[in-house]
């Protein structure tokens, strides 16, 4: 299916067979992102973008009231939620712009201090923070917002220090930036601390955004995390654990391969263990292998390529040298996390679109062998099978697909995409003389 399912796995070496289970899918976290009659458009669309585009994260509309409200005078925009059926929010976004339409909403005051402790992180956006500091989240804190409302949020919130020429500001929970195009800044600052700067940087370069700088920003940092850069692993982790009932974690991901990242050249050791600490504790992915390979090599240690040096040779049409390694790999280091099945996937669509037929084949069946559980790994193969004329494969790879979906942890409208794919698939060239 060229709509690959954003799911993730993890790599297991089994009695010498390089076989994987089918992925199982990870909830993504929920971005509500607020409007009102008057929203600066940039101020909401920028950091829509922002996790409308980063693989972990949907984001939704939500309004003070379920009507269609006007963005600067000639946008309309129809919200898919009112404050009063808002489903869980694990990060909320509150614009500036026209604030004044719902300053003076109680009602609207109310939620926002309710949401607040349900919710992971609440950021604000230009005069957004106006909405905050009504709230009572912005009290004694150092916070930041449009430069033409800082002596009006600093007279609302007497006791914050409202601070200039900051892009951003990262309290833990609460998250302000500067005005219009900072809200790109800070919903990447969020990417980054959750997923990694490289993640924040890839959906940076894909909205060809190049104006991110991390360091514009100030980042009041977790005790965790502190005393991690300060006395190391050891050290945090008898000092810190986690709190029952608390919205964060004791750190997220993003936050520890950032470290480890900084840490790579004075560090490499302590860097090293900051990763296999997170590869124990999180969801690994290639892109925390692809670290700790670097932070092998400055020990001194045999590390395997890295990801995407790995998917752009096999994008060449390389297959045997891509099995060859990835064989070497799991000898070496069983675990090792070179790619994803999306990942792999998502290769093989480039061979065909390449017109290297023969290898886009033979990476979608090693989709299959590396993971025969997974209806979607068979859906493309059939796929391909189908194109290349080879309709009694292309049927056969479609009823193992079918054969898959019942057991598999996708959501039901992939469920049935999937179904209704490789049904109309196997009719249409059933009929076929």
């Amino acid at each position: 299916m060229k709509q690959v399912l954003k799911i993730t796995l993890s790599l297991l070496f089994f009695m010498n067979a390089y076989i994987l289970p089918a992925q199982s899918g990870e909830k993504p976290l929920s971005v509500g992102i607020f409007v009102y009659p008057g929203v600066e458009i940039l101020d909401f669309t920028g950091p829509s973008e922002v996790f409308g585009s980063t693989e972990g994260f949907k984001a939704f509309i939500v309004a003070y009231k379920k009507e269609p409200i006007v963005s600067q005078g000639f946008i309309t925009v129809t919200p898919q939620y009112s404050i009063d059926d808002c489903p869980p929010t694990d990060i909320l976004v509150f614009p500036g712009g026209g604030t004044g339409s719902v300053m003076g909403e109680q009602k609207m005051i109310d939620w926002i201090r309710e949401r607040s402790a349900t919710t992971q992180f609440m950021m604000s956006v230009c005069t957004g923070a106006g909405l905050l500091s009504k709230a009572g989240l912005l009290d004694g804190k150092e916070v930041t917002t449009w430069y033409g409302f800082i002596p009006g949020l600093q007279a609302m919130t007497l006791s914050a220090t409202v601070l200039s020429n900051t892009r951003f500001v990262d309290n833990g929970h609460v998250v302000t930036t500067a005005g219009v195009s900072a809200g790109i800044d800070g919903a990447l600052h969020l990417v980054s601390r959750i997923k990694g700067e490289a993640t924040a940087r890839a959906t940076a370069r894909y909205m060809e955004y190049d104006k991110w700088e991390p360091k514009m920003g100030k980042v009041n940092e977790t005790p965790f995390i502190k005393t991690l850069r300060s006395e190391g692993l050891e050290a945090a982790q008898k000092k810190h654990q986690p709190v029952s009932g608390s919205l964060q974690p004791l750190y997220y991901p993003g936050e520890m391969i950032n470290l480890a990242m900084e840490l790579l050249e004075t560090k490499p050791a302590e860097s090293e263990a900051i990763l296999q600490c997170l590869i124990k504790s999180a969801s690994p992915t290639p892109a925390l292998y692809n670290v700790l390979g670097t932070a092998y090599k400055k020990t001194g240690k045999t590390a395997p390529p890295d990801s995407r040096t790995f998917l752009d040779n096999l994008a060449k049409g390389e297959t045997q040298w891509a099995k060859k390694t990835y064989r070497e790999t799991v000898q070496m280091y069983p675990d090792w996390l070179l790619f994803t099945e999306d990942e792999l996937n998502s290769v093989g669509y480039q061979l065909q679109a390449a017109k290297k037929t023969k290898e886009s084949i033979e990476v979608f069946q090693w989709n299959t062998e590396l993971y025969p559980a997974s209806a979607n790994a068979w859906d493309s193969l059939a796929e391909m099978y189908e194109s290349a004329g080879k309709p009694e494969l292309a049927i056969a790879a479609s009823e193992r697909c079918l054969a898959k979906l019942p057991g598999s942890g996708y959501e039901e409208g992939s469920k049935e995409t999937l179904a209704k794919a490789s049904s109309e698939r196997i009719a249409r060239l059933k009929e076929k003389p």
